[in-house]
């Protein structure tokens, strides 16, 4: 990675770093507001709701005083008072009481105390968690909170995450109501669904982002190694040829050579060969380039594979460190297809076998029926392709790296066209490689 796509590449981590941090600390700090807000007024409520209980309570208790013949009954009036939503206070109740006095005889005095102070003792000993817990869930739904809870008496307080203790005044067995919400950290992700949901998508859109532009990154690294390979490829096959052709020429123009007609006739031989094959080349990067403008131009004919394979063989076969076997499993040879398809990918396949072996090279091509269709087997026992490069090697101007090391001529093209070819048959080509054991490729063209 050079210098520029490193220092473009570590700005860019630490900004998606930074905005990713700033993004998590922004949601789990608004989590947390939410959470303190939420148990603020769910304290305040059950505040609210257990003064509204005990003060329910006294209206069936009547109040005696010491020295006086009188016996007060305190009656309570509930009265509206849902429009004021001031959370934050419960002194404000929806409750009036009314103390009226009644005169009791001199002689029934004790008697009623006696009665009294029973009533009261049993009164203040049980605490009727029904009505209780009506009267919460009342208050609650008043402040537009709709979470299910669990209710019970404590006569401890002791600490239990998501869980109230409201101290009990007119309770002489239990100090404490204790009021455990259920699902409470879903309750408030549900209440605050739509800010988290958009700080959630704006972390994804930050980590995405900065994959994708990691991706990209990667892309056109390898895009340039690429391009330069290519340049230095089409450099070196292009030097040599030329070099080839100058010398012959200041031979002939320089050293008296054109006086010697078989010297003549010699150059111009190897320029008209060195010419020749240049002129491939180059029709062949024109083939490529015309193919990728009009990629479906395909001229379908009944063809004998027997007398077309071998052909293509016969090309390759003339080198005496080259053996090449030739099986066909089909029943019938004929087969419709594209003969030019079928001429150039063979063709493409045996000169690469015979390319990158390292001295003699055998070469088995097999043709086999399939399921609807045909296959081609091409293996050789060349010096194989490393299985980090696999996934490559039909890449455009892709060749497996080397150095500065240019022992085998080519552009990096021919694979590629190979397999723009085969999907134009709608056929599919894969490859099997191991470094130092040779590669073998299938090709499977379907009936057409």
């Amino acid at each position: 990675m050079n210098k520029k796509y490193r220092r473009v590449f570590l700005m860019a981590s630490i900004t998606v770093c930074c905005i990713f941090i700033f993004q998590v600390y922004w949601t789990f700090n608004s989590y947390k507001i939410a959470e303190k807000n939420l148990n603020t007024v769910i304290d305040n409520t059950l505040k609210k709701s257990i003064e509204l209980y005990q003060l329910k309570q006294l209206d069936s208790i009547p109040i005696i005083r010491k020295d006086d013949q009188r016996i007060y009954y305190a009656t309570g009036k509930w009265y509206d008072n849902s429009k004021k939503k001031n959370w934050d206070t419960t002194k404000e109740l929806p409750y009036r009481m009314t103390i009226m006095p009644i005169q009791i005889p001199t002689e029934q005095l004790p008697i009623m105390k006696r009665i009294i102070l029973q009533l009261k003792a049993s009164t203040l000993k049980s605490i009727d968690l029904k009505n209780l817990k009506a009267i919460i869930q009342h208050e609650l739904a008043k402040n537009n909170i709709d979470i299910n809870f669990n209710l019970s008496l404590s006569h401890n307080k002791i600490p239990v995450k998501n869980t109230f203790y409201i101290p009990l005044q007119l309770s002489k067995d239990h100090a404490f109501a204790k009021v455990q919400m259920n699902n409470f950290g879903i309750y408030i992700i549900r209440q605050n669904i739509v800010s988290l949901s958009v700080s959630l998508i704006l972390i994804l859109l930050s980590v995405g982002s900065y994959y994708f532009m990691a991706l990209t990154i990667k892309r056109q690294l390898k895009l340039d190694d690429v391009k330069n390979d290519f340049i230095n490829n089409i450099t070196h096959e292009l030097r040599t040829p030329i070099s080839i052709l100058k010398s012959s020429n200041e031979a002939l123009l320089n050293f008296n050579a054109i006086n010697d007609e078989n010297k003549v006739k010699r150059y111009l031989t190897l320029n008209n060969d060195i010419l020749d094959k240049l002129n491939h080349n180059v029709d062949r990067m024109l083939d490529i380039a015309q193919f990728s403008e009009r990629p479906n131009t395909v001229k379908l004919t009944q063809v004998h594979l027997n007398d077309l394979v071998p052909t293509i063989i016969n090309r390759f076969a003339i080198n005496e460190d080259v053996t090449i076997q030739y099986i066909n499993q089909l029943t019938n040879d004929e087969f419709r297809t594209d003969p030019y398809i079928i001429d150039t990918v063979l063709s493409n396949l045996l000169d690469n076998s015979i390319k990158y072996a390292d001295k003699r090279v055998d070469i088995l091509l097999k043709i086999s029926p399939i399921e609807k269709g045909i296959q081609f087997h091409v293996e050789d026992n060349g010096k194989g392709i490393d299985s980090a490069y696999l996934p490559y090697i039909f890449d455009k101007f892709f060749r497996v790296p080397k150095g500065n090391l240019h022992d085998v001529k080519g552009y990096g093209l021919g694979l590629n066209f190979v397999k723009k070819l085969v999907n134009t048959l709608n056929g599919e080509i894969t490859v099997k490689s191991k470094l130092n054991s040779g590669t073998t490729f299938i090709i499977k063209f379907p009936n057409i």
